[in-house]
């Protein structure tokens, strides 16, 4: 996809939000692919989208540093949602303060973690928006280490168990939570959801003039 159409896609992506693009993957009679609502925003909730740059990882106990988690972050490009695949990781961080100052210097919009992080209160507002299912003060290294980065990976999901995501998935997350877009679905999910937008628009100023919800679903054919 051409990087003007990708960004116009993003942007009607997040005016859109994660609740419309739930709905359009109902209306295709599709599982909406929403990532475990158990994660949590360090910090207040930030709307953000972009592809999925993925790292998984696994816990074993080892000596040394992790080389490949400073990889997967120095090859990181601008743009991207870090998704971290901790795999069942309980209690250790992926990554804390300078790890995430590393990921935002190198342009990273946003970090998906079905895991741990720690350095909370400096993630909370140092302006990339970090969702994980814990805090922890005790480091990954010599615990948990990353065994592979843009590979296909496995995050815990609200409707399914696991969601797997791959390389160049969308990834958009507001204050209702994340939701992940195939990267051969984006052009017909982007579509949808600029009409659903559109039609959602209209009702909501019918109601808010005082329609009836019967009548207003007569109308709009959901609400």
């Amino acid at each position: 996809m051409h990087n003007n159409t990708m960004e116009s896609s993003l942007e009607a992506l997040k005016t859109a939000g994660t609740a419309v693009i739930a709905d359009v993957f109902d209306s295709l009679h599709r599982t909406p692919p929403v990532v475990d609502t158990c994660l949590r925003s360090i910090g207040p909730a930030t709307v953000f989208a972009g592809p999925a740059y993925t790292v998984t990882g696994e816990s074993v106990r080892f000596t040394g540093g992790d080389r490949a988690k400073l990889e997967a972050i120095d090859n990181m490009p601008a743009g991207v949602v870090a998704v971290w695949a901790s795999r069942c990781a309980k209690g250790v961080c992926c990554f804390g303060d300078l790890l995430a100052s590393a990921m935002r210097a190198r342009g990273c919009v946003a970090a998906v973690v079905d895991g741990g992080v720690r350095d909370t209160a400096y993630l909370a507002d140092f302006g990339m928006p970090v969702v994980a299912r814990y805090r922890t003060p005790v480091q990954g290294v010599g615990r948990w280490r990353v065994t592979g980065s843009q590979v296909k990976v496995w995050v815990r999901g609200t409707l399914e168990e696991w969601l797997c995501v791959s390389p160049g998935d969308i990834v958009v997350g507001d204050s209702d939570g994340e939701i992940v877009i195939p990267h051969d679905m984006l052009e017909e999910v982007t579509a949808k959801v600029i009409e659903w937008s559109r039609i959602e628009s209209g009702s909501r100023a019918d109601i808010v003039a005082g329609m009836p919800l019967l009548e207003a679903l007569e109308k709009y054919g959901h609400l």
